[in-house]
């Protein structure tokens, strides 16, 4: 029974081990007339871990929301480049990406599957 406990153990961090980051594709949301074109966040979801990557530092307010229920379940201001945010308390579902700086927002959809 130990050996058994034993292998089944190593094999989950085996298949843990595999896991890979989905990328989030994120799209500007335009103001009528805007033609200047900016360089992207970028942005995914490994598990329940965000990470969105800026190309430089700047000031950024970040919102997830449920569109199942369209409730905000996460939101928070950033300044760094780089930004992981730890979810753990999302339900397995589809949610919506907001991210604002300055005058420009950013939106993108994941799923949360456990």
């Amino acid at each position: 029974m130990k050996k058994v406990f034993m292998l089944l153990a190593l094999l989950c961090c085996m298949l843990s081990g595999f896991a890979e980051a989905k990328p989030i594709k994120i799209e500007k949301k335009k103001r009528p007339h805007e033609r200047s074109e900016v360089q992207l966040p970028t942005a995914s979801i490994d598990g329940q871990v965000l990470t969105i990557e800026f190309s430089e530092a700047t000031a950024s307010q970040i919102t997830v929301i449920s569109q199942g229920t369209q409730v905000v379940v996460y939101n928070g201001s950033f300044t760094s480049g780089l930004v992981v945010i730890n979810l753990p308390s999302l339900p397995d579902g589809e949610y919506q990406l907001e991210i604002k700086q300055g005058d420009n927002t950013y939106v993108g959809e994941f799923n949360v599957i456990d």
